[in-house]
């Protein structure tokens, strides 16, 4: 089963479809309770929204221990503010995340004279293989486009674990990837068919 983390900010149905549409053999599930992610072969943690609000929403609902059970254990893809929660704080209404990757989140700023927030199809460049990217790139290649919309990126401070970057007036790492954690500043439910292959690929990997 696929949990899909209520973090009430928003993006929630559309990973949902997503995800049902990749794998429609899968059982997904939204979830609001322990007993979901307990049960869950692998977790799936959408967003888009305030750090600060998603926090509150995860101690509201009781199951931010069990999240961060989880994140141990289990295949875990975060997905946007769902990358950005898993670093020490933001600059965002300073707000703490979970601390599970050393780092913060910071916001661009006007000096890199680009539009913000960060919004449309970019690049981005992996560093290194993964199972998760398994026939997106064609062979030779290291680029792919996906989806962004954000205004904050998550600077981690062990670079190793950085497994792709884009560039948007500086270079960001826009995926991370650490043991059974992976997480993406993009969208995949929002890039075509790289991101249903992405998702896909995510429910058959086994780290």
């Amino acid at each position: 089963m696929i949990a899909v983390v209520n973090s009430g900010v928003g993006n929630l149905k559309s990973v949902l479809l997503a995800l049902r549409r990749a794998c429609p053999d899968s059982d997904v599930r939204v979830a609001f309770e322990k007993k979901t992610l307990r049960e869950a072969d692998r977790v799936v943690f959408p967003g888009q929204g305030s750090m600060r609000n998603c926090i509150e929403t995860l101690n509201h609902l009781e199951i931010l221990d069990e999240l961060k059970n989880c994140l141990a254990t289990k295949p875990f893809l975060g997905i946007c503010l769902g990358k950005q929660i898993l670093f020490d704080s933001s600059e965002e209404g300073r707000s703490p995340g979970l601390g599970l990757i050393s780092g913060k989140v910071e916001r661009f700023t006007k000096q890199f004279s680009v539009k913000i927030p960060h919004m449309g199809w970019n690049t981005v460049k992996l560093t290194r293989n993964h199972p998760v990217f398994s026939g997106i790139l064609k062979s030779g290649e290291v680029n792919a486009y996906f989806y962004f919309v954000h205004s904050f990126f998550s600077n981690p401070n062990d670079k190793s674990i950085i497994l792709g970057e884009t560039v948007h007036g500086t270079v960001f790492p826009s995926i991370v990837s650490r043991e059974n954690i992976i997480a993406t500043q993009f969208h995949p439910e929002k890039s075509a068919e790289v991101g249903i292959t992405l998702l896909k690929n995510f429910v058959g990997w086994k780290p």
